[in-house]
Parts: C-alpha cells; sequence; structure tokens
C-alpha cells in the first residue's frame, strides 16, 4: 500500500512537471537579467515564471510588473501544495497561476492590486526564430500587421472619443459652477424681498389694500418659483454630468485595456520585419506583405536613413532658446529632440510649424516614450521619431499640424 502511494504521489508530480513545461510564461532555468531584459517595457500585469536562485527542486520565482517595477513573488512549496504564503492551497503552480489570472494578487499583498494580465509568452518570442520559411514569416507578417491597423483604428477613434467627453466634462462642469451662482443671486434676493414684503403687507393690511397684498405676495411666490427651477436645472445637469463621467471612465478603460495589446503586436510585427530583412528578403516584397503600394514612400522600413541617426535630432541639454535659434528659419517639419529643463528625465521636441519653433514635452514612462497618454508606448526616441516620421502630431495638439519629416543636424541643411 505504501509503495502504491509512492507511485501515485510520483506519477501526480510528474504529471504537474509536465504541465509547467508546456505552460507559456514559464522560461525555467533563465537569469534574472535576462528576464529584466523582456519585462522592459511591458504593461502591468505581465509576468512570467522561472526557476528559483536558489537551484532547489520545486522552488520558482514569479516575476509581476506592477507600477513601471519589476515586483519579484517567491512562490512556497511544502507537503505537494504550492502559494505564495501559508496555508498552501494550490495541487501546482498552473492552477496558482491560472488563479492569479483571474483573481488580483491583492488577496494575497493589498499594494499588489492586479492580476496576471499578460503572459510573457516563450512560445511568442521564439516564433521568429523557428520560422525558416520565407513566405510563411511573411504571411505572419501581414496578419499581424493587419492586427495592429485594426487595434491601432479603435485606440485612434476612442482617443478621439475620450478627448471629446473630456470636453463636454469641463463643459458641464463649467455650467454647474454657474448655476450655483445664479441660484445664490436668487436666494440673497428672496431673503431680501421676503422681508421687506412683510412690511409692506402689513402696511397694506393696515391701509386695506388687498390689490397691492395680493401683488407683492405674486411676486415673492414668482421668484421662489424661478429658484426652484434653477434647482431642478441644476440637479437635471448634475445627473447628465455623472453619467457622462461613468461614460469617460468606460471609454478610459477601453482604452488601457487596448495599450497592452497595441504594445505586444507592435513587437511581433517588428520582430517578423526585422528577420525578414535580415534574410535579405526586397523591400517591395516586404511592402507587398505590409499592403504599401510601390509609389508611396514606406513608413516601416527599416532601411538606414537619416531618421536612424540619433545624432542626426538629438542635441542633449540644448535650451530652449538656443534650439529656437538653430531651427529659425528653416521648413516645416524640421526638428530636433532635447532634454527636457523642466521635466527631469523627461524630452522635449522643437519642430517648425508653419515658421514658427514649437515645443512639446515627450515623456519617458513605464511603457515607453510618447507625446501623451496612451500613446507613450515607443520603446525608444528613435522608434518615435519613425512613426511620427509619417504621423502627424495634430492628434496630440491641435496647433501641430506637422510631421518630424526634417532632422535640424542633418547633411540637408534647408
Amino acid at each position: 500500500e505504501n509503495n502504491i502511494t509512492k507511485a501515485m504521489a510520483a506519477c501526480e508530480s510528474s504529471t504537474d512537471n509536465h504541465q509547467l513545461s508546456e505552460a507559456e510564461w514559464y522560461w525555467g532555468n533563465i537569469s534574472r537579467e535576462e528576464v529584466n531584459e523582456m519585462m522592459r517595457n511591458t504593461a502591468d500585469g505581465t509576468f512570467l515564471v522561472r526557476d528559483a536562485s536558489s537551484r532547489i527542486k520545486g522552488e520558482y520565482t514569479l516575476t509581476l510588473r506592477k507600477d513601471g517595477y519589476n515586483r519579484l513573488i517567491k512562490i512556497d512549496h511544502h507537503g505537494g501544495k504550492y502559494g505564495f504564503s501559508e496555508p498552501l492551497a494550490f495541487p501546482s503552480v498552473v492552477d496558482l497561476i491560472q488563479y492569479y489570472q483571474k483573481k488580483s494578487l491583492a488577496q494575497y499583498n493589498s499594494k499588489l492590486d492586479t492580476r496576471l494580465l499578460y503572459p510573457i509568452s516563450r512560445h511568442q518570442q521564439q516564433q521568429i526564430l523557428m520560422e525558416v520559411d520565407i513566405d510563411t514569416a511573411g504571411e505572419q507578417l501581414r496578419i499581424f500587421h493587419d492586427q495592429y491597423k485594426e487595434k491601432s483604428k479603435e485606440y485612434d477613434r476612442l482617443f478621439e472619443e475620450l478627448n471629446q467627453t473630456s470636453q463636454e466634462l469641463q463643459s458641464k462642469r463649467t455650467a454647474i459652477e454657474a448655476f450655483g451662482e445664479i441660484i445664490r443671486i436668487f436666494e440673497e434676493e428672496c431673503e431680501t424681498q421676503e422681508r421687506y414684503s412683510k412690511e409692506y403687507i402689513d402696511m397694506f393690511l393696515t391701509l386695506d389694500s388687498n390689490t397691492e397684498t395680493d401683488k407683492i405676495q405674486s411676486n415673492s411666490d414668482e421668484l421662489q418659483s424661478r429658484v426652484e427651477e434653477i434647482h431642478n436645472s441644476k440637479k437635471k445637469l448634475e445627473e447628465e454630468l455623472r453619467n457622462k463621467a461613468m461614460a469617460h471612465m468606460e471609454v478610459d478603460r477601453k482604452i488601457n485595456s487596448l495599450k497592452p495589446d497595441l504594445v505586444q503586436l507592435r513587437k511581433i510585427r517588428d520582430q517578423y520585419l526585422l528577420w525578414l530583412t535580415q534574410q535579405g528578403t526586397r523591400q517591395s516584397q516586404i511592402n507587398d506583405w505590409l499592403g504599401i503600394r510601390n509609389e508611396e514612400e514606406d513608413p516601416y522600413t527599416l532601411a538606414d536613413d537619416i531618421h536612424q541617426e540619433e545624432r542626426s535630432w538629438y542635441v542633449g541639454g540644448m535650451r530652449r532658446k538656443e534650439a529656437e535659434e538653430l531651427l529659425r528659419g528653416r521648413r516645416d517639419g524640421t526638428f530636433l529632440i532635447r532634454d527636457s529643463q523642466t521635466q527631469s528625465g523627461s524630452f522635449a521636441c522643437s519642430v517648425v510649424v508653419d515658421g514658427d519653433v514649437k515645443h512639446c514635452v515627450i515623456y519617458r514612462t513605464s511603457t515607453g516614450y510618447g507625446f501623451a497618454e496612451p500613446y507613450n508606448l515607443y520603446s525608444s526616441l528613435r522608434e518615435l521619431v519613425l512613426h511620427y516620421r509619417h504621423t502627424s502630431l495634430i492628434q496630440h495638439n491641435q496647433q501641430l499640424n506637422v510631421t518630424l519629416a526634417w532632422p535640424a543636424l542633418s547633411q540637408q541643411r534647408v
């Protein structure tokens, strides 16, 4: 009986190990440095599991992205059970991870109020390396590029909707403040009229003038009725504001849920693009997979050009006035990027628009570089420059209908 029990336990352990080795988020014996590299610029909720640094069999480490940092969580194990803390309740690491993919880790630690949302997949990372067929890789490039374009369109639509609801919210808040001021004025008027009305009514009653008394009372009632109407209008507007605020929060939630998908799809697409380029694939063939007509300039090419060279547009600690002097008289779309003088760790883009030099902040966040949320998703300044070389900045600022077309430090000083 004892031997049978041991054999069954060994079988169950073997099954658990097999399940774990098949899990896309399990990376086995990799270093902390390798994990940090893979987790860089990922969204909160991104995770993977690796063997613990102790190298003790059955011990594992969960790495979770939270608040822009990697959180290392030890997975405890004894008596055939796994968990983050006592009492250990899960029969396997796979069961543990699957549970917290649906439930918040706040149950374990109140500061970790997130689920395990986005696994770093071994299969996904290795997919390009395993690809040996150029045509198959090209078709995959087409699929991921199409998915990225669709998600981008949805993202842009939601972003526009978010801006619109923001303006409507501000408008309604301003109107409510105005209503409050009007109500205050009317209530003061009511108090004044009520005080004087009593004196006049007493006087006219003494003079036996019922007509004047009725008129005063009527004016007072009319003023009170008007105040009630304004109160009702204000309440109605406040209800509209609450509904609009809820709609705004829903759009914001959708935007935040789309963001990791956009980042991941772009990374996968660019992996295929890089692999195909390294294999010597003709640019015309890549353009075909990307759906770019031959006569169009290719916004996704990885071929060397002046925009690829940081030294053609990055000027380090140059000050605002110096940037304006350098860009004065240059053609629209001439630009440079410098360290921000006002926001430590961020950058500033100076660009010529309609003959004038405009400046805008480039934020560096846990998810990447960008001009504004939710577009802070470029892994480097170079990627940002290559994107906005073909995309107008108008989506971030109505006064910036321009692309980053001409690096200010290139040879072509026009």
